[in-house]
């Protein structure tokens, strides 16, 4: 996901706070959610038992930043977004398998004051609380087309600002 956007000149920090807060029992997430400065935030609900944790999460970030948009995404995000959008701390959820094509989309649309129900793989509210709902799409294909991913799949190098919290086990040199 990160490398997707950034390969297309965003720039992406990808934060695994479950693993900060099983590193450090110190690691105060309100604390580094207010801290941060974010035109977006993106939380990954790929297992159902998260569910509470992301949507927890959503909360305090919109509740720190309430002008940010807060967009969902993974597996029970696809089945659950009816749900999902229904709760006010949650704006957007993107469905599907390969998300990267629309999120990319969605980013671009939220940044330049466009509309985004041509955005496939979408669910959002409007300002008053409407929800709406665009076509599934496939663009799985799409995630990994640039020579770049590609490389990066089979090397397994990603590019992250934080690969510490990102990848278990993994730290820095």
């Amino acid at each position: 996901m990160a490398s997707y956007l950034h390969d297309r000149g965003m720039q992406v920090r990808i934060v695994n706070l479950a693993l900060r807060m099983m590193n450090s029992r110190r690691f105060d997430v309100p604390r580094f959610l207010a801290r941060q400065k974010p035109k977006a935030v993106g939380i990954d609900l790929h297992w159902l038992p998260h569910a509470h944790g992301a949507l927890e999460i959503a909360r305090i970030v919109k509740e720190l930043h309430p002008d940010v948009p807060i967009i969902m995404g993974g597996l029970s995000s696809s089945y659950f977004h009816r749900e999902l959008i229904g709760y006010p701390q949650v704006d957007f959820v993107l469905r599907g398998e390969s998300t990267e094509p629309p999120l990319h989309q969605l980013l671009l649309a939220l940044r330049e004051g466009k509309p985004v129900d041509r955005i496939p793989n979408l669910t959002w509210k409007d300002a008053r609380g409407t929800v709406s709902y665009t076509h599934l799409a496939a663009a799985a294909a799409a995630a990994c087309s640039t020579s770049s991913a590609r490389r990066r799949c089979a090397t397994g190098r990603w590019r992250t600002n934080c690969a510490k919290s990102t990848i278990p086990g993994l730290r820095r040199s």
